[in-house]
């Protein structure tokens, strides 16, 4: 009837029991469906194990940049979930009460709740690989535009003492040409007091026109050096501002935390949708269980577990009634024990009351005899 109902199970049938955590003798009185049903619970605990193989690989990649860390790590996390959602299928026992598998499976929803968000991290940061890194390039260009303005409002500082010190010079120089302009007509005779000749006016406005030239010299000569060391310094300001801009550069984080900070400045909507997803797969094998009615692996379960807990009791009480018996011979064997020497110890009184009652007698028969001596004396006086 067996092999009828149940023909034999291939290796993949096999395999997804195991999965599954199913017992495949109880599996062998069930019908086919019960296999199959059995088969999709461990089909989704293990491509559950398959996904979080894949993503804490991936995000063991992030943070160590090594390929065969993320492979070892990221097998040993994803046995972890797996074995993980065995359990939690396993020890999920079916009853003909909802109320109380709800009850029973609520923490086992929470674990597979916090195992999705776990998962899901990972899994994000691959799928929004490419918004991330435009984020990352973005807070990157904003680091340099911070720099670069920092710096060109140092240069701009000095750019503005250069004109500065080119306006004084131009001042000067200005200055130096009307009092050249004033003396050439002076002595023209085409202004100021208009005698042609080197007289007295046209000799202090050639005074006044060489020391403004001399001033004009000695403020050029002063803001030329004064220009020349602040382009030096400009020069020097922007190999500085290169050079702290490529180490900058070079120094941009792109591990693990900068990444996962990057993901919450994304619209958290799609994040969501992934992690409902992610939760929806990892408790689907427990939905599955909640979901699928009392049948005939779940009968046949809790036949043999009652079997079990019979025959476990059944033992108990043996044990215990042989111990009870082993109890009662011990307490006969030391109460005939007791009843011994109570009787030894009778006779032993018997013969002690008997020799002492001996030694009353004679002790008063002593006391006799003197008694009699006594009163023979008191007579013969």
């Amino acid at each position: 009837m067996e092999k009828e109902n149940n023909p034999r199970n291939g290796p993949l049938m096999r395999f997804f029991h195991f999965c599954a955590a199913a017992d495949k003798d109880i599996l062998k009185q069930c019908p086919r469906s019960e296999n199959h049903k059995y088969a999709s619970i461990g089909a989704t605990v293990l491509f559950t194990g398959i996904l979080a193989s894949i993503s804490g690989g991936y995000a063991l990649f992030v943070a160590f940049d090594s390929f065969s860390i993320s492979v070892v790590m990221g097998l040993l996390w994803g046995l972890l979930v797996f074995n993980l959602d065995r359990f939690l299928v396993s020890t999920m026992k079916k009853t003909k009460g909802k109320l109380k598998e709800v009850i029973q499976i609520t923490p086992r929803l929470l674990l597979a709740v916090l195992l999705a968000i776990v998962i899901s991290s990972p899994l994000e940061l691959k799928i929004f690989e490419e918004e991330i890194n435009e984020t990352l390039h973005y807070a990157g260009a904003q680091k340099i535009d911070r720099l670069d303005s920092l710096y060109e409002t140092r240069i701009e500082a000095k750019q503005v003492r250069i004109d500065n010190l080119k306006a004084d010079t131009e001042k000067a120089l200005t200055q130096r040409d009307e009092y050249y302009d004033q003396y050439v007509c002076e002595c023209d005779g085409t202004c100021g007091t208009g005698q042609k000749g080197r007289g007295s006016e046209c000799e202090r406005k050639e005074n006044k026109y060489l020391k403004s030239d001399e001033e004009y010299k000695a403020i050029s000569l002063a803001n030329n050096k004064e220009i020349s060391e602040i382009r030096d310094d400009i020069t020097a300001l922007k190999t500085q501002r290169d050079e702290t801009k490529a180490t900058l550069q070079s120094s941009f984080a792109d591990g693990l935390l900068i990444r996962l900070n990057a993901l919450k400045s994304l619209p958290y909507g799609p994040q969501l949708a992934i992690v409902l997803l992610l939760i929806a797969i990892e408790i689907a094998p427990i939905l599955v269980k909640l979901l699928s009615p009392y049948g005939p692996y779940d009968h046949v379960l809790k036949t043999m577990e009652y079997e079990f807990e019979i025959e476990e009791i059944t033992s108990i009480n043996m044990r215990n009634q042989q111990l009870n018996n082993q109890l009662t011979v011990m307490a006969s064997i030391e109460q005939n024990k007791l009843d011994q020497e109570i009787k030894n110890n009778e006779g032993a009184m018997k013969l002690i009351g008997e020799a002492h009652l001996e030694l009353v007698k004679e002790q008063l028969q002593i006391w006799l005899e003197e008694e009699k001596e006594k009163i023979k004396s008191q007579h013969t006086k």
